[in-house]
């Protein structure tokens, strides 16, 4: 998939920024029938965000890929991160939504691609994946390899944290398929894709000493099972447990139907707690 090789585009800006405009309208419908359709989910701006200026998005999207390729990715200084909100709660135990977005092909990203382009290509998708997370209201956790974990700390009813982190999901995968492959392709890279786990529990915040620096995690089924359903996921695709399809909202879910799979491939059904997993069928 990620051959190295010359690749023509004819994709204008204005196509892109066309495209990406669809990805903003539905999240806008989307945001508009959850407050219409069911007035008893628990909803707010502050917890279920807007992206309302696309065309500012698409701009500083094509901007930070754009900076990768000539000077190297660095993490923008606008991304929140977890520590500070970790740090107050170690020792204790929180229910947060985990996200867990892995880049597909990666092996061979390693073999056909020389380091310095391989570091380009990973920053900027781990950028961009951050980037999209602080967008929703989520924390980024850590990176690992390829991948991405972040987390969604849950409100009462668990549907505003499960519906960002499900909108934030959709949303990666639009952005990088309607903005992101189009600037790759032009700078002769094959496209990207990404395959998105998603489940909500109990985890608890624990600190370990690295030296003198302290190192903040979480442990917990939730961050597990995320990685788990990822590996049932296909390319640009979304599985997410039980529990977070029932506390999505019903415009969400719409977007999801159950995956089929045999109990040899997959232990983890449980009749109460894990009945049944759900895969996304399409895109925004």
């Amino acid at each position: 998939m990620f051959e190295e090789k010359k690749l023509e585009s004819n994709v204008p800006l204005g196509d892109v920024q066309e495209d990406a405009s669809v990805v903003t309208n539905r999240l806008n419908f989307q945001d508009k029938h959850m407050q219409d359709e069911e007035k008893q989910v628990p909803y707010n701006h502050d917890g279920f965000p807007q992206i309302t200026d696309f065309q500012t998005n698409v701009t500083e999207t094509e901007n930070r890929i754009l900076d990768a390729f000539e000077k190297g990715s660095g993490l923008s200084p606008k991304i929140e991160t977890s520590e500070q909100f970790l740090l107050q709660h170690v020792g204790s135990k929180l229910n947060l939504v985990v996200l867990y977005v892995d880049l597909v092909d990666s092996t061979l990203m390693t073999r056909n691609f020389s380091v310095d382009k391989l570091a380009t290509i990973i920053q900027m998708f781990t950028q961009e994946m951050s980037v999209a997370v602080s967008n929703f209201n989520g924390q980024v956790l850590k990176y690992v390899g390829d991948a991405v974990i972040a987390y969604f700390p849950m409100d009462k009813s668990n549907s505003l944290s499960c519906n960002s982190a499900i909108s934030c999901a959709l949303y990666m995968i639009a952005i990088l398929e309607q903005i992101i492959n189009p600037v790759l392709m032009r700078n002769n890279y094959e496209q990207l894709q990404v395959k998105i786990g998603i489940d909500a529990s109990e985890h608890s915040i624990i600190q370990y000493a690295l030296g003198e620096k302290p190192y903040i995690d979480i442990l917990g089924y939730g961050i597990s099972m995320a990685s788990k359903l990822t590996k049932l996921a296909k390319p640009n695709k979304i599985v997410a447990s039980h529990k977070v399809y029932l506390n999505m909202h019903s415009s969400l879910r719409k977007n999801f139907s159950e995956l089929e799979i045999a109990p040899a491939i997959w232990k983890y059904i449980d009749k109460k707690t894990q009945p049944g997993v759900w895969v996304s069928y399409n895109g925004m």
